[in-house]
C-alpha cells in the first residue's frame, strides 16, 4: 500500500512538470517580428515576446534547409533586437528565432524570409589602378594587364579614331589582376584604347589612355619561341653550389614552368617561373646538390594566340663545396646561431647549456661569411648532449687514444704523425663519458 502512494507521488510529480513545462512553452509567444535597415551587407531582426521575458537567438542562412549561422540577443526582456552581418546583394535570407525563458524553455518561431534585391550601399569609393601596362603589340593583336586594389569586373573601349572608341570587350570576372588579349586589328594602324572597372559596389574608374600603333608585316600571329637562356656554360654570377639562377626569354608573352632532376629524361622538380604573361623570365632554383649534373626543360604557354613550346632538354652543373672550413668546425655568421659543420650541412646547437655540455670551448668558433655558410644544408638540430656529429676529435678518460667520429663510427689515428699529417690540433680534442659509445672504424 506505501509503495502504491509512493508510485502515486511521483506520477503526480511527472505529470505537474509536464504541465508546468507546457504552460511555460506556451507562455512565450511571438509578435512584432521585423527585419529593417538592410543596408551595407547587414540587417536588423526585431521582435517582442509579451508577457515573458526571454532571451534569443535567430539562425539564419540563404537555405531555409541550411540555417547555419546564428546571433544570440543575451538579456532576458520583452523586447529584443539583433544584427545580422555579412549579407550579399540580391539574395534571399530565410531566418527563424529560438526564444529562451529563465528556466531554458525554448520555443521557435515559424521560418521567414527577407530580399536584400534593395539592399542600400555606403560603399562610394571609386577602386583604384595600381598597374595598368601594354604587354605586347603585333601587326593585327595586343595584350593588355591591369590590376586595382579590388575586385572588379571591366570595359575596354577601343578605335582608330579617338574621339569615337566603337570597338569594346567587356570583362565580366570580377578579378584584381586581369589580363586581356584583342585580335583582329588592322596592321600598321594607330589605335587608341581606355579602360573602366567596376567595383562590386557599382562604383567606377578610368584608366589611362593608351595610344599604340600595330606592327607593318604579314602573318596571323607568330609562332612562340624561348630563346636567350642562360647559363648554357658555367656562369660565376649564376651557378653556385647548392643554388642556380635561369634566366630567358620569350618571343611572346607568356608564362613558364621549369621541369628538372639529376637523371635523363627524369624531371623530379616542377616549378613555376612566371605565372603571369611576361617576356622576360627568370627563376632560382634552390637546395641542390654541390657538384651535380642537372636536366631540364622549359615550357612556355602563352594565351596570346593560344601558343606552347617545350625546349628541347638542357644541363647545368653545380660548383663542388667549397672546402673553407674542415669537418667539425664550430660557426657563426652575422646571426646569433652558432653551428657545426657536418659533411656538407650546418647544425645548429640549440642552447648554450648543450653547447658547454658537449666540450666545446667559445674561443674554437669562426666567424664566416653568411654566403658560404648558406652553402651548406640546413641539417638537424643539436638538442641533446648523448652523441657528437661527425668530425668531431674525442678521447675516453684515462686513455691516450684518439678518434674521429665519422658515419657515427669512431675512426682511431694509427700515430700522432698521422693525427698531425690530417690537420688537426691537439686543443681540439674533447674528452667524453665511457657511457657514450661507438663503433670502431678503420684507421686514420
Amino acid at each position: 500500500m506505501r509503495n502504491c502512494k509512493k508510485f502515486t507521488l511521483i506520477g503526480f510529480v511527472v505529470l505537474m512538470s509536464v504541465v508546468y513545462a507546457s504552460q511555460a512553452l506556451a507562455s512565450i509567444q511571438f509578435a512584432n517580428i521585423q527585419v529593417f535597415d538592410i543596408e551595407n551587407g547587414a540587417a536588423k531582426v526585431k521582435w517582442s515576446t509579451p508577457g515573458q521575458q526571454t532571451r534569443g537567438i535567430v539562425y539564419f542562412g540563404e537555405s531555409s534547409d541550411d540555417l547555419s549561422r546564428y546571433i544570440g540577443h543575451s538579456l532576458y526582456n520583452y523586447y529584443h533586437e539583433a544584427g545580422l552581418t555579412g549579407l550579399k546583394k540580391n539574395k534571399k535570407y530565410y531566418f527563424k528565432i529560438v526564444a529562451i525563458d529563465r528556466s531554458n524553455n525554448e520555443k521557435e518561431s515559424f521560418i521567414q524570409s527577407f530580399s536584400t534585391r534593395d539592399m542600400k550601399r555606403d560603399d562610394l569609393k571609386k577602386p583604384e589602378f595600381k598597374e595598368q601596362k601594354i604587354l605586347q603589340i603585333t601587326n593585327n593583336a595586343v595584350a593588355l594587364s591591369w590590376t586595382t586594389n579590388e575586385e572588379t569586373s571591366a570595359i575596354v573601349s577601343y578605335g582608330i579614331a579617338e574621339e569615337a572608341l566603337n570597338k569594346t570587350v567587356r570583362v565580366g570576372s570580377f578579378k584584381k589582376e586581369h589580363e586581356l588579349f584583342i585580335y583582329n586589328l588592322k596592321q600598321g594602324t594607330r589605335y587608341n584604347l581606355k579602360i573602366v572597372v567596376k567595383d562590386k559596389a557599382g562604383n567606377e574608374a578610368r584608366g589611362k589612355y593608351f595610344v599604340f600603333n600595330t606592327g607593318n608585316y604579314e602573318g596571323k600571329g607568330p609562332d612562340l619561341f624561348v630563346k636567350n637562356i642562360e647559363p648554357l656554360s658555367f656562369d660565376e654570377e649564376l651557378v653556385f653550389s647548392r643554388r642556380i639562377s635561369i634566366i630567358f626569354k620569350t618571343n611572346l608573352v607568356a608564362k613558364s614552368i621549369i621541369q628538372y632532376g639529376t637523371a635523363s629524361g627524369r624531371y623530379r622538380y616542377r616549378k613555376v617561373v612566371s605565372e603571369s604573361h611576361q617576356l622576360t623570365h627568370q627563376i632560382a632554383l634552390t637546395d641542390l646538390e654541390p657538384d651535380t649534373t642537372y636536366y631540364y626543360k622549359i615550357t612556355a604557354s602563352s594565351n596570346f594566340y593560344n601558343k606552347r613550346k617545350i625546349t628541347s632538354e638542357m644541363a647545368f652543373k653545380t660548383k663542388p663545396l667549397a672546402k673553407k672550413v674542415s669537418n667539425g668546425s664550430l660557426v657563426k655568421s652575422s646571426g646569433y646561431k652558432v653551428y657545426v659543420i657536418s659533411g656538407n650541412e650546418k647544425l645548429w646547437i640549440e642552447s648554450a647549456d648543450v653547447f658547454d655540455k658537449l666540450g666545446y670551448k667559445w674561443d674554437w668558433i669562426q666567424a664566416i661569411d653568411n654566403v658560404f655558410l648558406n652553402e651548406y644544408k640546413e641539417g638537424r638540430s643539436i638538442k641533446t648532449t648523448s652523441s657528437h656529429s661527425d668530425g668531431t676529435l674525442i678521447k675516453y678518460p684515462n686513455s691516450h687514444a684518439v678518434y674521429l667520429i665519422e658515419n657515427r663510427k669512431k675512426r682511431p689515428f694509427s700515430s700522432a704523425e698521422a693525427f698531425i699529417r690530417n690537420g688537426y690540433s691537439w686543443d681540439r680534442i674533447i674528452t667524453i663519458s665511457r657511457r657514450e659509445n661507438y663503433r670502431t672504424g678503420e684507421y686514420l
